[in-house]
């Protein structure tokens, strides 16, 4: 089966980028992929206007309506050439729906695909948390740079956990392609069981990869960022790890390598809840 890859665009109240369209679309043609991409024209509810102002909201939402489609356009038109040049085969669905119900719309979206490829940037986080959260694929975060999309060598940041267990079940249609995989433990982070990464190692290799194990310490910083230093150094393309391990409680207080990698995203992330 060809895997299908699936490029949620947003354009209100911020467009998508050209830049992750051309992450995306090189993404695809080195996994030999189909890419769908939903491309949002927002409708905004009009308001309800009670007292005199000299703020006409209808002028506003109008507005916004006409940058949200005529981004939606530019969207469009990116897509198409680009995947024209990379030689890829992709379908443009533009789609409308109400301000409130975006983030869920694009979610149920992405259900029907092996993956979702979203930008990591702050405008676009709430769609990527929903996505994340409620479509039960995984979830391919893009940094802002431009990548060539080859995966030879995969980071995984193995702590042992069910979602990290979750997130390896959809990685296999990457590390298929990949030579290498760099195990990397945070040892002052959370309990790292070794004999279950060695067994897991081990089970890597007899699948025919070259494998290592790292272990750090993180001395007080972000694990999220000791991490993606050392995939790195590994000369990694893709990290893969799992979504809110902790609970959502701590996660918020607290932070995590999850909430870390949405907002400081160095390199391409494979997230999976």
């Amino acid at each position: 089966m060809k895997p299908q890859f699936h490029l949620p665009l947003v354009t209100y109240p911020d467009s998508s980028s050209f830049a992750v369209i051309q992450n995306a679309v090189d993404f695809a043609r080195h996994q030999k992929a189909d890419l769908t991409a939903s491309v949002l024209q927002v409708k905004i509810p009009p308001g309800r206007q009670s007292f005199p102002s000299v703020i006409d909201l209808e002028k506003m939402r109008a507005e916004a309506e006409r940058f949200s489609r005529d981004s939606g356009t530019a969207l469009c038109e990116t897509v198409r050439d680009y995947a024209q040049k990379a030689g890829i085969r992709a379908v443009i669905q533009p789609f409308e729906e109400q301000e409130p119900l975006v983030a869920g719309t694009l979610a149920g979206l992405s259900r029907a695909y092996d993956c979702s490829l979203m930008e990591a940037s702050e405008s676009a986080r709430p769609i990527v948390e929903s996505i994340l959260f409620e479509n039960g694929r995984p979830l391919v975060l893009l940094p802002p740079d431009n990548f060539c999309g080859r995966i030879d060598t995969a980071a995984i940041a193995w702590d042992g956990s069910a979602a990290l267990a979750r997130a390896l079940t959809g990685t296999r249609l990457f590390l298929e392609n990949a030579s290498r995989v760099v195990l990397i433990s945070v040892t002052d982070d959370k309990p790292i069981d070794e004999a279950a990464r060695d067994r897991f190692a081990t089970v890597l290799r007899n699948a025919g990869l070259n494998v290592e194990t790292v272990s750090v310490k993180a001395h007080g910083q972000q694990a999220a960022n000791v991490i993606q230093s050392v995939a790195k150094e590994n000369y990694a393309d893709l990290l893969v790890a799992g979504a809110f391990g902790h609970s959502r409680l701590r996660e918020f207080i607290l932070g995590g390598v999850t909430r870390s990698l949405l907002t400081s995203l160095e390199m391409p992330a494979l997230l999976s809840h």
